[in-house]
This record gives C-alpha cells, structure tokens and sequence, in this order.
C-alpha cells in the first residue's frame, strides 16, 4: 500500500506511539513524502522545547531515530509534484498541508495523517493510524485464514 506520510505521522512518532514506529518500518507499508516533511519536522524536533522535554532524548538520540524512521520514505522534491500543487491548494485546510496531498494526487496514493482537517476534503483519501492499521491486521488474518 502506497502512502503519503504527514508529518504529524513522524512526529507522533517520537512523542509516544510504540505503533507509529512499528509501521513506519514495517515493509507492507510504501512510504513516501514531499522534502517538505523533512524540513517540517527536523524544525520542530529543533526548535520546540516542549517536544524535546516529552521526547527524553538527547539531540544525537533524536538524531538517530529520525534518520531510522525516515530510511523507508522515499522523499521526492517539490518539482516533482509543482504541476498539481495549484489544485492541492484549494483542498488544503492549511497551506502546509498542500504539499502532502499534492503529492499524494502525483502518485495516486492516499496520505497517512492523524490531522483531522486533512480527512474532511474527499479527493485524497486520508487513513488515520489507527484506521492503517485496522486494514492491516484484517490483511493478516486474512493472510492466515481467520
């Protein structure tokens, strides 16, 4: 399954869910992202007190587990996505989050994102963790005949 990965996914990441981690590793799973994810979140992991007192860790720590939950994200560069960012603008609740759905209708892929403003627009769908997993699990059971 092809993903567009939010950067509250990343994020959530680090704070607290053991699951978020656990799927973004987990090779069912085709992660992709605008650069933009990157750079959004290396800033809040940098610049937010608050995020790096709930994280617990030092700055080479938080280095090391950004580098490790990013290695399966394919990353693709803002031109590779600039032909359909006009019409991610207009389904954006926020500007920032364009250029995940842009990228998302480039590759026909749906976007992995706890933001519930992003799950109101019905051009991209949009999977909840909780909702990626609940898919998963029946894919397993299914796998294993349940």
């Amino acid at each position: 399954m092809q993903l567009v990965v939010d950067a509250n996914i990343l994020l959530a990441a680090f704070l607290k869910e053991a699951l978020t981690r656990e799927l973004l590793l987990d090779s069912r799973l085709d992660l992709a992202a605008p650069e933009h994810l990157l750079l959004e979140t290396l800033r809040h992991l940098r610049a937010n007190a608050s995020i790096r007192k709930r994280i617990g860790l030092s700055s080479e720590e938080t280095d090391a587990l950004f580098l490790l939950l990013t290695q399966r994200i394919r990353v693709f560069p803002e031109t590779s996505y600039q032909s359909v960012m006009t019409k991610a603008l207009t389904l954006a609740p926020h500007r920032q989050d364009a250029p995940y759905l842009a990228l998302a209708l480039m590759l026909e892929a749906a976007v992995w994102s706890n933001d519930k403003s992003v799950k109101k627009q019905t051009t991209v769908t949009v999977y909840s963790t909780t909702e990626l997993l609940t898919m998963l699990r029946k894919t397993d059971d299914h796998a294993r005949g349940f």
